[in-house]
């Protein structure tokens, strides 16, 4: 008797969750994301890197979440992100009550022959990118009344601000937008309409 009251107890305080193995893939590599979910929510814990078939790393990412119902295929992006012609990847940090998706982004280093952490893209929400002008666009809101557009340029391997536009309203309901521009390595307001 005791020993099944003890089995119950086990079982009944015992948090269930469950795993899963989601795989991405290009012509190079393969990713394979271990997702590990709760109750609610669920998180990836572990992404093998597989280079023709063998394990060629094993990155543990930081933080991230993402509701249970989240489509597996909306998570992860592999492309080249810093216009070397390598392909990278990112694994999106957590899903916010707005549209400034964060993520989290590895870049491949083709010296070591594997993926780095780069937080320098962390302050790109949503990104998208221009091969031709090699740019990174971002686009955000703040709040109900202002959103804009960001647009960076790597620099020695990091992203760089070097334009913004903003168009929003004020506390008096008057439109307004604003261009800022990088001159001599400080964003400045170049123009600002009031409508």
């Amino acid at each position: 008797m005791r020993k099944n009251l003890l089995i119950l107890i086990i079982l009944f305080s015992f948090k269930l969750y469950s795993q899963e193995i989601i795989k991405f893939s290009d012509a190079e590599f393969e990713f394979c994301l271990t997702k590990k979910c709760g109750e609610k929510d669920c998180e990836i814990i572990k992404i093998k890197v597989l280079k023709n078939g063998i394990l060629n790393q094993t990155i543990k990412p930081s933080k991230n979440y993402f509701s249970k119902t989240f489509p597996n295929d909306q998570l992860f992006a592999i492309e080249d992100m810093n216009f070397d012609r390598k392909k990278d990847f990112r694994l999106m940090e957590f899903l916010p009550a707005g549209p400034n998706v964060p993520f989290l982004y590895w870049i491949y280093n083709p010296k070591k022959e594997f993926f780095e952490e780069n937080k320098n893209y962390g302050e790109i929400t949503s990104p998208e990118f221009d091969y031709e002008k090699k740019q990174i666009n971002s686009t955000w809101r703040n709040g109900c009344c202002e959103h804009g557009q960001d647009t960076y340029e790597i620099k020695k391997g990091i992203p760089k601000l070097i334009e913004r536009f903003i168009s929003g309203e004020d506390s008096q309901g008057y439109g307004y937008t604003e261009t800022w521009k990088l001159i001599k390595g400080k964003l400045e307001l170049i123009e600002k309409t009031i409508e």
